[in-house]
């Protein structure tokens, strides 16, 4: 007799103690489910854009941190801070579509699930900056800040797009090349 039939036929089990088993077995279904449901999600170009632009955000925040200043000397707070003001709309449109997307692809929150992924970001670029040495680090990236602040909408957009030819994600593109995907924590 299979377990969840055995369960049935026991009569020391009371009607609300097979209710529980019932949920319990039902929640453990779900929980299987999911990993096989997440394997099968995949990216729009449109959501890997908005991956990637916010990729690049996290990278000049974790360059801005970590440097402090261009190789001229002048601070990089206040051109990563003109660049987020003056790219707001951009990168608040690339959260909605990211928030959109798990609200379609994961359970739990979305806003969670963007939050996770900035950390994410953030502690690629940190790990980054730790694997070549602050200096290293500073070095070859501190002016993308100074750079990308001065720089039209059409140059991010164009790095947006090479980023997504040449970096990871977290998701692949759909019906695109799966061996960029980056580890998932």
């Amino acid at each position: 007799m299979p377990f969840v039939a055995s369960l049935w036929a026991m009569p020391f089990l009371t009607g609300a103690d097979m209710k529980v088993i019932g949920l319990v077995l039902a929640a453990g279904a779900v929980l299987f489910a999911l990993p096989a449901l997440a394997a099968g999600a995949c990216y729009t170009p449109k959501q890997m854009q908005a991956e990637q632009l916010l990729r690049l955000h996290s990278e000049l925040m974790v360059i801005t941190v970590t440097c402090r200043q261009a190789s001229d000397g002048a601070s990089l707070v206040p051109s990563y801070t003109d660049f987020t003001k003056k790219n707001i709309r951009m990168l608040h449109n690339a959260e909605q579509v990211m928030i959109g997307y798990y609200k379609a692809h994961d359970r739990g929150s979305p806003v969670a699930r963007l939050d996770r992924l900035r950390t994410l970001l953030g502690n690629e670029y940190g790990q980054k900056s730790a694997d070549m040495s602050a200096p290293a680090f500073c070095a070859a990236y501190r002016n993308m800040v100074p750079d990308f602040d001065s720089a039209p909408v059409s140059a991010i957009r164009d790095e947006v797009r090479r980023m997504e030819a040449a970096d990871r994600s977290y998701e692949p593109l759909c019906g695109g090349d799966a061996a960029k995907v980056a580890k998932r924590d």
